[in-house]
Protein backbone atom coordinates (compact mmCIF):
# COMPACT_ATOMS: atom_id res chain seq x y z
CA UNK A 1 0.00 0.00 0.00
CA UNK A 2 1.50 3.34 -0.91
CA UNK A 3 0.17 6.70 -0.83
CA UNK A 4 0.67 9.91 -2.95
CA UNK A 5 -0.76 13.96 -2.64
CA UNK A 6 -3.62 15.09 -4.35
CA UNK A 7 -2.00 17.76 -5.68
CA UNK A 8 0.97 16.17 -7.39
CA UNK A 9 1.09 16.32 -11.21
CA UNK A 10 3.99 13.33 -10.97
CA UNK A 11 2.15 10.64 -9.35
CA UNK A 12 5.19 10.15 -6.51
CA UNK A 13 5.24 7.44 -4.31
CA UNK A 14 4.99 7.25 -0.37
CA UNK A 15 4.92 4.67 2.08
CA UNK A 16 2.23 4.81 4.99
CA UNK A 17 5.43 6.01 7.32
CA UNK A 18 5.92 8.96 5.18
CA UNK A 19 2.17 10.45 5.11
CA UNK A 20 1.48 10.03 9.16
CA UNK A 21 5.21 11.95 9.53
CA UNK A 22 4.85 14.52 7.42
CA UNK A 23 0.70 15.35 7.41
CA UNK A 24 0.64 17.33 4.59
CA UNK A 25 2.26 17.35 1.36
CA UNK A 26 5.11 20.22 0.23
CA UNK A 27 3.11 20.83 -2.48
CA UNK A 28 -0.32 21.99 0.22
CA UNK A 29 -2.27 18.71 -1.16
CA UNK A 30 -3.27 15.84 1.13
CA UNK A 31 -2.43 12.83 1.34
CA UNK A 32 -4.45 9.44 -0.08
CA UNK A 33 -4.16 5.86 -0.77
CA UNK A 34 -3.06 5.22 -4.20
CA UNK A 35 -5.45 2.36 -4.30
CA UNK A 36 -8.47 1.74 -2.24
CA UNK A 37 -8.47 -2.08 -0.54
CA UNK A 38 -12.07 -3.56 -0.46
CA UNK A 39 -13.36 -5.45 1.92
CA UNK A 40 -15.46 -8.46 0.77
CA UNK A 41 -18.74 -9.52 1.68
CA UNK A 42 -17.09 -12.88 3.31
CA UNK A 43 -14.38 -10.98 5.18
CA UNK A 44 -17.11 -8.45 6.25
CA UNK A 45 -19.16 -11.26 7.71
CA UNK A 46 -15.89 -13.08 9.57
CA UNK A 47 -16.14 -10.28 11.63
CA UNK A 48 -19.45 -10.32 12.90
CA UNK A 49 -18.41 -11.24 16.72
CA UNK A 50 -14.92 -9.37 16.57
CA UNK A 51 -13.94 -7.11 18.94
CA UNK A 52 -13.26 -3.05 18.35
CA UNK A 53 -9.26 -3.93 18.64
CA UNK A 54 -9.92 -6.63 16.01
CA UNK A 55 -12.09 -4.79 13.73
CA UNK A 56 -9.39 -1.99 13.94
CA UNK A 57 -6.59 -4.27 13.02
CA UNK A 58 -8.50 -5.92 10.17
CA UNK A 59 -9.03 -2.55 8.46
CA UNK A 60 -5.61 -0.78 9.99
CA UNK A 61 -3.77 -3.41 7.98
CA UNK A 62 -5.29 -3.36 4.85
CA UNK A 63 -3.86 -0.03 4.51
CA UNK A 64 -0.15 -0.61 6.34
CA UNK A 65 2.12 -2.95 4.81
CA UNK A 66 3.48 -5.62 7.36
CA UNK A 67 7.04 -4.88 6.20
CA UNK A 68 6.11 -0.91 7.75
CA UNK A 69 4.69 -2.24 11.04
CA UNK A 70 4.59 -5.97 11.90
CA UNK A 71 1.68 -7.90 13.45
CA UNK A 72 2.43 -7.70 16.22
CA UNK A 73 3.80 -4.14 16.44
CA UNK A 74 0.39 -2.86 14.81
CA UNK A 75 -1.71 -5.04 17.66
CA UNK A 76 0.29 -3.78 20.30
CA UNK A 77 -0.22 0.22 19.25
CA UNK A 78 -4.00 -0.48 18.67
CA UNK A 79 -4.37 -2.23 21.96
CA UNK A 80 -2.31 1.08 23.76
CA UNK A 81 -4.48 3.29 21.94
CA UNK A 82 -7.95 1.83 22.95
CA UNK A 83 -7.03 0.61 26.48
CA UNK A 84 -7.91 4.43 27.66
CA UNK A 85 -11.40 3.61 26.65
CA UNK A 86 -13.96 3.18 29.56
CA UNK A 87 -16.47 1.20 27.43
CA UNK A 88 -15.22 -2.19 26.05
CA UNK A 89 -16.87 -1.56 22.94
CA UNK A 90 -14.76 1.60 22.47
CA UNK A 91 -17.78 3.60 20.50
CA UNK A 92 -20.86 1.49 22.21
CA UNK A 93 -24.26 1.78 19.62
CA UNK A 94 -27.31 3.05 21.88
CA UNK A 95 -30.88 1.41 20.25
CA UNK A 96 -33.55 4.59 21.33
CA UNK A 97 -36.03 2.85 19.42
CA UNK A 98 -37.92 4.34 16.44
CA UNK A 99 -34.84 3.71 14.14
CA UNK A 100 -32.68 5.65 16.21
CA UNK A 101 -29.14 4.70 17.22
CA UNK A 102 -26.58 6.47 18.82
CA UNK A 103 -22.89 5.94 18.39
CA UNK A 104 -21.00 6.75 21.69
CA UNK A 105 -18.32 8.15 20.79
CA UNK A 106 -17.22 9.92 24.02
CA UNK A 107 -15.93 7.00 26.08
CA UNK A 108 -12.23 8.11 25.67
CA UNK A 109 -9.47 9.84 27.40
CA UNK A 110 -11.10 13.80 27.03
CA UNK A 111 -14.96 12.52 26.13
CA UNK A 112 -15.23 13.13 22.47
CA UNK A 113 -14.93 11.32 19.02
CA UNK A 114 -11.34 12.95 18.28
CA UNK A 115 -9.73 10.43 20.88
CA UNK A 116 -10.74 7.39 18.98
CA UNK A 117 -8.00 8.32 16.28
CA UNK A 118 -5.23 10.81 18.25
CA UNK A 119 -4.93 8.47 20.81
CA UNK A 120 -3.74 6.10 17.91
CA UNK A 121 -1.82 8.52 16.01
CA UNK A 122 -0.29 9.45 19.35
CA UNK A 123 1.01 6.04 19.74
CA UNK A 124 1.80 6.24 16.21
CA UNK A 125 3.92 8.99 15.96
CA UNK A 126 5.97 7.79 19.08
CA UNK A 127 6.47 4.25 17.28
CA UNK A 128 8.01 5.51 14.63
CA UNK A 129 10.54 8.26 16.75
CA UNK A 130 11.53 5.14 18.59
CA UNK A 131 12.18 3.09 15.74
CA UNK A 132 14.28 5.37 13.63
CA UNK A 133 16.41 6.65 17.02
CA UNK A 134 16.88 3.06 17.64
CA UNK A 135 18.80 2.86 13.99
CA UNK A 136 19.82 6.29 14.08
CA UNK A 137 23.79 6.37 15.71
CA UNK A 138 24.00 10.30 14.84
CA UNK A 139 21.23 11.94 15.81
CA UNK A 140 18.20 11.77 17.95
CA UNK A 141 14.95 12.09 15.84
CA UNK A 142 12.30 14.68 16.82
CA UNK A 143 9.00 15.77 15.44
CA UNK A 144 7.13 19.08 16.35
CA UNK A 145 3.31 18.09 16.04
CA UNK A 146 1.52 21.69 15.28
CA UNK A 147 -2.44 21.52 15.44
CA UNK A 148 -5.23 23.78 15.22
CA UNK A 149 -8.56 23.09 17.21
CA UNK A 150 -12.10 24.34 16.84
CA UNK A 151 -13.10 22.31 20.21
CA UNK A 152 -12.30 18.65 20.68
CA UNK A 153 -9.64 17.97 18.32
CA UNK A 154 -6.77 20.25 21.05
CA UNK A 155 -7.46 18.27 24.02
CA UNK A 156 -7.52 15.00 22.22
CA UNK A 157 -4.22 15.48 20.48
CA UNK A 158 -3.05 16.88 23.85
CA UNK A 159 -3.98 13.99 25.80
CA UNK A 160 -2.21 11.80 23.35
CA UNK A 161 0.95 13.36 22.84
CA UNK A 162 1.53 15.08 26.31
CA UNK A 163 4.52 13.60 28.75
CA UNK A 164 5.71 11.61 24.85
CA UNK A 165 9.97 11.77 24.67
CA UNK A 166 11.37 14.05 21.29
CA UNK A 167 7.67 15.47 20.46
CA UNK A 168 6.32 19.28 21.02
CA UNK A 169 3.06 19.88 20.69
CA UNK A 170 1.22 23.39 20.04
CA UNK A 171 -2.27 23.30 19.81
CA UNK A 172 -3.60 27.17 18.51
CA UNK A 173 -7.34 27.67 19.56
CA UNK A 174 -9.64 30.44 18.44
CA UNK A 175 -9.88 32.86 21.95
CA UNK A 176 -12.92 32.97 23.18
CA UNK A 177 -14.52 30.71 20.81
CA UNK A 178 -14.47 27.27 22.40
CA UNK A 179 -16.51 25.69 25.16
CA UNK A 180 -14.94 26.73 28.65
CA UNK A 181 -14.36 22.96 29.31
CA UNK A 182 -12.69 22.26 26.14
CA UNK A 183 -10.57 25.14 27.02
CA UNK A 184 -9.36 23.53 30.28
CA UNK A 185 -9.15 20.36 29.02
CA UNK A 186 -6.56 21.76 26.94
CA UNK A 187 -4.94 24.58 29.03
CA UNK A 188 -4.41 22.56 32.11
CA UNK A 189 -2.51 20.15 30.68
CA UNK A 190 1.15 21.47 31.96
CA UNK A 191 3.57 18.88 30.73
CA UNK A 192 6.78 20.27 29.77
CA UNK A 193 6.04 19.17 25.68
CA UNK A 194 2.72 20.98 25.66
CA UNK A 195 1.89 24.69 24.60
CA UNK A 196 -1.21 26.24 24.19
CA UNK A 197 -2.07 29.30 21.88
CA UNK A 198 -5.28 31.78 22.12
CA UNK A 199 -5.28 33.39 19.12
CA UNK A 200 -7.38 36.02 18.47
CA UNK A 201 -9.61 34.77 15.51
CA UNK A 202 -11.41 32.00 14.58
CA UNK A 203 -10.86 28.80 13.70
CA UNK A 204 -10.17 28.90 10.49
CA UNK A 205 -7.75 31.95 11.25
CA UNK A 206 -5.79 28.94 12.77
CA UNK A 207 -6.15 26.02 10.41
CA UNK A 208 -4.69 28.69 8.43
CA UNK A 209 -1.41 29.79 10.55
CA UNK A 210 -1.36 25.87 10.51
CA UNK A 211 -1.23 25.48 6.67
CA UNK A 212 1.07 28.58 6.31
CA UNK A 213 4.03 27.19 8.73
CA UNK A 214 3.59 23.76 6.68
CA UNK A 215 3.98 25.57 3.89
CA UNK A 216 7.61 26.69 5.16
CA UNK A 217 10.04 24.51 4.06
CA UNK A 218 12.90 26.02 5.60
CA UNK A 219 10.78 26.19 9.09
CA UNK A 220 9.23 22.99 8.60
CA UNK A 221 12.55 21.05 8.52
CA UNK A 222 14.28 23.28 11.00
CA UNK A 223 11.65 22.08 13.47
CA UNK A 224 10.36 18.92 11.58
CA UNK A 225 6.75 19.77 11.71
CA UNK A 226 4.46 16.66 12.28
CA UNK A 227 0.32 17.39 11.39
CA UNK A 228 -2.36 16.39 14.73
CA UNK A 229 -5.51 17.72 12.68
CA UNK A 230 -7.22 15.65 10.32
CA UNK A 231 -5.43 16.59 7.63
CA UNK A 232 -3.39 13.67 8.87
CA UNK A 233 -4.44 10.65 6.44
CA UNK A 234 -3.93 8.49 9.96
CA UNK A 235 -6.83 10.10 11.59
CA UNK A 236 -9.07 9.52 8.53
CA UNK A 237 -8.20 6.16 8.51
CA UNK A 238 -8.89 5.34 12.48
CA UNK A 239 -11.87 6.83 11.85
CA UNK A 240 -13.57 4.26 9.42
CA UNK A 241 -12.94 1.54 11.68
CA UNK A 242 -16.39 2.54 13.90
CA UNK A 243 -17.91 3.23 10.63
CA UNK A 244 -17.66 -0.91 10.33
CA UNK A 245 -17.86 -1.41 13.62
CA UNK A 246 -20.88 0.48 14.31
CA UNK A 247 -22.67 -1.75 10.96
CA UNK A 248 -21.64 -4.97 12.88
CA UNK A 249 -23.22 -3.66 16.03
CA UNK A 250 -26.32 -2.36 14.38
CA UNK A 251 -26.88 -5.78 12.19
CA UNK A 252 -26.29 -7.56 15.68
CA UNK A 253 -29.31 -5.54 17.17
CA UNK A 254 -31.49 -5.77 14.69
CA UNK A 255 -32.27 -9.29 14.17
CA UNK A 256 -34.60 -8.66 11.55
CA UNK A 257 -31.72 -7.34 8.99
CA UNK A 258 -29.64 -9.45 6.70
CA UNK A 259 -25.72 -8.81 6.14
CA UNK A 260 -25.09 -6.57 3.15
CA UNK A 261 -28.70 -4.43 4.03
CA UNK A 262 -27.19 -0.84 3.86
CA UNK A 263 -27.04 1.38 6.46
CA UNK A 264 -27.43 4.84 7.43
CA UNK A 265 -25.35 7.19 9.19
CA UNK A 266 -25.92 10.50 10.62
CA UNK A 267 -22.63 12.85 10.62
CA UNK A 268 -22.09 16.33 12.75
CA UNK A 269 -19.41 17.77 10.31
CA UNK A 270 -17.44 20.79 10.23
CA UNK A 271 -13.90 20.26 8.68
CA UNK A 272 -15.91 17.15 6.84
CA UNK A 273 -13.10 14.23 8.37
CA UNK A 274 -15.87 12.63 10.01
CA UNK A 275 -18.07 12.21 7.40
CA UNK A 276 -15.00 11.65 4.89
CA UNK A 277 -13.85 8.86 7.07
CA UNK A 278 -17.10 7.03 6.48
CA UNK A 279 -16.64 7.74 2.58
CA UNK A 280 -13.70 5.58 2.25
CA UNK A 281 -15.91 2.73 4.33
CA UNK A 282 -18.18 3.04 1.58
CA UNK A 283 -15.62 2.94 -1.11
CA UNK A 284 -14.41 0.05 0.78
CA UNK A 285 -17.55 -1.87 0.31
CA UNK A 286 -19.77 -1.65 3.52
CA UNK A 287 -22.79 -1.53 2.94
CA UNK A 288 -23.95 1.98 3.51
CA UNK A 289 -26.95 3.65 1.77
CA UNK A 290 -26.07 7.15 2.42
CA UNK A 291 -24.62 9.87 4.74
CA UNK A 292 -26.39 12.88 6.12
CA UNK A 293 -24.14 15.33 6.52
CA UNK A 294 -25.03 17.72 9.38
CA UNK A 295 -24.08 21.43 10.25
CA UNK A 296 -25.09 24.03 12.14
CA UNK A 297 -25.65 27.72 10.83
CA UNK A 298 -21.51 27.21 9.33
CA UNK A 299 -23.24 25.56 6.69
CA UNK A 300 -21.06 25.35 3.99
CA UNK A 301 -21.30 21.49 3.55
CA UNK A 302 -25.08 21.20 3.55
CA UNK A 303 -25.33 24.00 1.17
CA UNK A 304 -22.93 21.86 -1.38
CA UNK A 305 -24.81 18.90 -1.00
CA UNK A 306 -28.22 20.36 -1.48
CA UNK A 307 -27.27 23.21 -3.43
CA UNK A 308 -24.38 22.90 -5.46
CA UNK A 309 -23.02 25.98 -3.17
CA UNK A 310 -19.66 25.93 -1.54
CA UNK A 311 -19.32 29.58 -1.39
CA UNK A 312 -16.96 30.66 1.19
CA UNK A 313 -18.87 33.44 4.13
CA UNK A 314 -18.04 34.36 7.37
CA UNK A 315 -18.29 31.94 10.49
CA UNK A 316 -20.46 33.03 12.93
CA UNK A 317 -20.47 31.71 16.63
CA UNK A 318 -22.96 28.71 17.46
CA UNK A 319 -23.78 26.60 20.06
CA UNK A 320 -21.91 24.14 18.64
CA UNK A 321 -18.71 25.38 18.67
CA UNK A 322 -16.30 23.31 17.07
CA UNK A 323 -18.44 22.82 14.03
CA UNK A 324 -17.85 26.99 13.38
CA UNK A 325 -16.08 26.45 10.47
CA UNK A 326 -16.40 27.49 6.88
CA UNK A 327 -13.16 26.19 4.81
CA UNK A 328 -13.27 21.90 5.42
CA UNK A 329 -9.99 21.10 5.21
CA UNK A 330 -11.06 17.65 4.04
CA UNK A 331 -13.05 18.21 1.45
CA UNK A 332 -10.13 18.30 -0.29
CA UNK A 333 -9.75 14.50 -0.26
CA UNK A 334 -13.24 14.16 -1.42
CA UNK A 335 -13.36 16.73 -4.59
CA UNK A 336 -10.36 14.58 -5.77
CA UNK A 337 -12.26 11.54 -5.67
CA UNK A 338 -14.74 13.60 -7.44
CA UNK A 339 -12.97 14.70 -10.42
CA UNK A 340 -11.28 11.03 -10.88
CA UNK A 341 -8.58 11.16 -8.95
CA UNK A 342 -7.06 14.16 -11.68
CA UNK A 343 -4.62 16.52 -10.18
CA UNK A 344 -4.48 18.96 -12.41
CA UNK A 345 -8.03 19.26 -11.81
CA UNK A 346 -7.97 19.20 -8.28
CA UNK A 347 -5.44 22.20 -8.55
CA UNK A 348 -8.42 24.10 -10.41
CA UNK A 349 -11.06 23.29 -7.95
CA UNK A 350 -8.79 24.67 -5.18
CA UNK A 351 -7.99 27.43 -7.19
CA UNK A 352 -11.26 28.85 -7.28
CA UNK A 353 -12.43 27.76 -3.59
CA UNK A 354 -9.35 30.31 -2.80
CA UNK A 355 -11.29 32.68 -5.16
CA UNK A 356 -14.54 32.20 -2.97
CA UNK A 357 -16.44 29.83 -4.71
CA UNK A 358 -16.00 26.25 -6.35
CA UNK A 359 -16.40 25.59 -9.87
CA UNK A 360 -16.95 22.02 -9.97
CA UNK A 361 -17.93 19.49 -13.17
CA UNK A 362 -18.74 15.80 -12.32
CA UNK A 363 -18.75 13.78 -15.20
CA UNK A 364 -18.30 9.89 -14.88
CA UNK A 365 -20.18 7.96 -13.40
CA UNK A 366 -18.51 6.71 -10.43
CA UNK A 367 -18.00 10.40 -9.58
CA UNK A 368 -22.22 10.82 -9.51
CA UNK A 369 -22.37 7.86 -7.02
CA UNK A 370 -19.97 9.24 -5.03
CA UNK A 371 -21.88 13.01 -5.15
CA UNK A 372 -25.04 10.82 -4.38
CA UNK A 373 -23.85 8.83 -1.48
CA UNK A 374 -24.11 12.08 0.87
CA UNK A 375 -27.34 14.46 2.16
CA UNK A 376 -27.20 17.26 4.40
CA UNK A 377 -29.11 19.42 7.33
CA UNK A 378 -28.63 22.37 9.18
CA UNK A 379 -29.69 23.46 12.34
CA UNK A 380 -29.68 26.93 14.25
CA UNK A 381 -28.94 27.97 17.51
CA UNK A 382 -32.74 27.70 18.11
CA UNK A 383 -33.46 24.19 16.80
CA UNK A 384 -30.18 22.63 18.81
CA UNK A 385 -32.03 23.58 21.91
CA UNK A 386 -35.29 22.46 21.00
CA UNK A 387 -34.15 18.81 20.28
CA UNK A 388 -31.71 18.92 23.30
CA UNK A 389 -34.85 19.91 24.96
CA UNK A 390 -37.01 17.38 23.49
CA UNK A 391 -34.58 14.34 24.11
CA UNK A 392 -34.61 15.16 27.74
CA UNK A 393 -38.47 15.30 27.67
CA UNK A 394 -39.39 11.82 25.77
CA UNK A 395 -35.54 9.84 26.06
CA UNK A 396 -34.35 11.47 29.60
CA UNK A 397 -30.83 11.52 27.68
CA UNK A 398 -28.95 14.15 27.60
CA UNK A 399 -26.89 15.84 23.99
CA UNK A 400 -24.06 17.45 23.66
CA UNK A 401 -24.90 20.46 20.83
CA UNK A 402 -22.90 18.62 18.00
CA UNK A 403 -24.82 15.37 18.42
CA UNK A 404 -28.09 17.58 18.37
CA UNK A 405 -27.13 18.54 14.80
CA UNK A 406 -27.17 15.06 14.10
CA UNK A 407 -30.03 13.89 16.24
CA UNK A 408 -32.24 17.56 14.30
CA UNK A 409 -30.88 15.90 10.80
CA UNK A 410 -32.42 12.16 11.36
CA UNK A 411 -35.77 13.86 12.75
CA UNK A 412 -36.00 16.09 9.67
CA UNK A 413 -34.69 13.83 6.76
CA UNK A 414 -34.91 9.66 8.35
CA UNK A 415 -38.34 10.15 10.88
CA UNK A 416 -39.43 6.14 10.76
CA UNK A 417 -36.01 5.12 9.07
CA UNK A 418 -33.11 2.85 10.64
CA UNK A 419 -30.27 5.45 11.52
CA UNK A 420 -27.24 5.25 13.29
CA UNK A 421 -26.27 9.14 14.30
CA UNK A 422 -22.96 9.53 15.66
CA UNK A 423 -22.81 11.00 19.17
CA UNK A 424 -19.67 12.89 19.43
CA UNK A 425 -19.07 14.33 22.30
CA UNK A 426 -20.09 13.99 26.50
CA UNK A 427 -22.83 16.92 27.32
CA UNK A 428 -20.51 17.41 30.28
CA UNK A 429 -18.20 19.01 28.31
CA UNK A 430 -21.05 21.67 27.43
CA UNK A 431 -22.93 24.32 29.68
CA UNK A 432 -26.23 24.30 27.99
CA UNK A 433 -28.68 24.50 31.33
CA UNK A 434 -32.10 23.45 30.74
CA UNK A 435 -33.90 25.33 34.42
CA UNK A 436 -37.13 23.47 33.21
CA UNK A 437 -36.32 20.12 32.99
CA UNK A 438 -37.09 17.52 35.40
CA UNK A 439 -33.88 15.46 34.31
CA UNK A 440 -30.66 15.45 36.48
CA UNK A 441 -28.06 16.03 34.30
CA UNK A 442 -25.61 12.79 33.85
CA UNK A 443 -22.74 12.73 36.47
CA UNK A 444 -19.50 14.00 34.79
CA UNK A 445 -16.77 11.60 33.80
CA UNK A 446 -13.56 11.42 36.17
CA UNK A 447 -11.61 13.66 33.58
CA UNK A 448 -14.16 16.58 33.82
CA UNK A 449 -14.26 17.12 36.98
CA UNK A 450 -12.39 19.76 38.53
CA UNK A 451 -10.90 21.10 35.30
CA UNK A 452 -11.83 24.74 36.26
CA UNK A 453 -10.04 25.01 39.36
CA UNK A 454 -6.62 23.56 37.95
CA UNK A 455 -3.42 25.27 37.17
CA UNK A 456 -3.62 26.70 33.48
CA UNK A 457 -1.00 27.79 30.89
CA UNK A 458 -2.17 29.60 27.58
CA UNK A 459 -0.22 32.12 25.37
CA UNK A 460 -2.53 34.67 23.69
CA UNK A 461 -1.39 35.67 20.28
CA UNK A 462 -2.50 37.48 17.41
CA UNK A 463 -3.25 36.34 14.19
CA UNK A 464 -0.17 36.51 12.83
CA UNK A 465 1.58 33.84 10.98
CA UNK A 466 5.20 34.99 11.57
CA UNK A 467 4.28 35.18 15.11
CA UNK A 468 3.24 31.90 15.45
CA UNK A 469 6.25 30.82 13.59
CA UNK A 470 8.55 32.39 16.42
CA UNK A 471 6.97 30.70 19.01
CA UNK A 472 7.10 27.40 17.03
CA UNK A 473 10.93 27.67 17.20
CA UNK A 474 11.16 29.23 20.50
CA UNK A 475 9.50 26.07 22.17
CA UNK A 476 11.22 23.80 20.37
CA UNK A 477 14.65 25.59 21.48
CA UNK A 478 13.23 25.73 25.24
CA UNK A 479 12.72 21.92 25.02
Amino acid sequence: MHYRSTRDLSNKSLTFEDVVMRGIAEDGGLFVPEQIPQVSAAELASLKNASYTEVAFFILSKFIAREEIPESDLRDVIDRSYSTFSSAHVTPLVDFGDGMFLLEQFHGPTCAFKDVALQFLGNLFEYFLNRRNSTSNDQTHRITVLGATSGDTGGAAIYGLRGKSNTVVMILHPSGRVAPVQEAQMTSVLDANVVNVAVKGTFDDCQDIVKACFADPVLREEVSLAAINSINWARILAQTVYFFYAYLRWLEMSPNRSFGEGARFVVPTGNFGHALAGFYAKEMGLPIDYIVVATNSNDILHRFFSAGDYSLVSVVQTLAPAMDIQKASNFERYLFHLVDNDPARLRECMDTINQGTLRLEVTSESSKQRLALFRSCRATDDEIRVTIREWLHHQKYRLCPHTAVGVFAFNQLLKGSDAICMATAHPGKFDLEEPESDVQNPALPEQLRDLMTKEKRCALVDNDVEQIKALVRASVQSK
